[in-house]
């Protein structure tokens, strides 16, 4: 389970697979912004006159994805909610305590579903120009729009000009996925920004990472 105040979805709860047991005959790596170039990109739009950030999300990013070859888990029924064995009749199909199932889509935790789930994406985005730079992972460009982003996962930081452009790009994710949208641009991969596009500036900060870091650590 996981909270998520900048969701749509604030409480959530997530169905994982044990990665680590499953052997990929083929390439799952995945390149993603790390965060120098997430610091950059967001002093590029304090510096780039009339210039705005905001954020969106694919929801369900990984688990619209067609597997090459299907992958198996296993169960057990004693952890289960009893509303979910009803739903499914999952009683019947339990064999030694256990109920056993096919996966044919993405999942978390799935060592290729980042990979699957990121090639779906520039094949979905070829058509409408948008394109991952060759020597920046994470960052992406369209071929003539004045826009560009930041991906890490399923987040996107978008570096803007004209609404229009932004509209364009959202408009061109929504042919395919749904999207959660904070115009604010107020939180990104764990950051809070605060903005002040007159003065050029932009603070970042962790909300109680340093709280968090004192108890870890046992500190005074």
């Amino acid at each position: 389970s996981d909270l998520k105040p900048h969701k749509t979805e604030e409480q959530r709860v997530r169905l994982t697979v044990g990665g680590d047991r499953i052997d990929c005959p083929y390439d799952i790596s995945t390149q993603v912004a790390d965060l120098a170039p997430i610091k950059i990109h967001l002093n590029s739009v304090i510096s780039t006159p009339k210039a705005k950030f905001f954020y969106t999300d694919i929801r369900n990013f990984y688990l619209n994805n067609d597997l090459p070859s299907p992958e198996y888990t296993r169960l057990p029924i004693a952890i289960i909610p009893e509303e979910i064995i009803a739903e499914y009749n999952l009683l019947p199909l339990v064999k030694n305590e256990f109920v056993y199932i096919l996966i044919q889509k993405g999942m978390y935790s799935l060592p290729q579903a980042g990979k699957l789930a990121n090639d779906e994406l520039i094949k979905h985005f070829a058509p409408f120009d948008y394109q991952p730079t060759t020597h920046t992972p994470g960052l992406w460009t369209h071929k003539t729009r004045n826009i560009s982003f930041v991906l890490t996962v399923d987040d996107f930081g978008i570096n803007y000009t004209k609404t229009r452009d932004a509209t364009h790009l959202l408009n061109a994710l929504r042919t395919k996925y749904e999207l959660s949208i904070d115009w604010t641009g107020s939180l990104y991969c764990g950051l809070t920004l605060q903005w002040d596009y007159p003065k050029a500036t932009v603070q970042l900060s962790i909300h109680g990472y340093i709280a968090t870091v004192l108890q870890k650590y046992n500190h005074p």
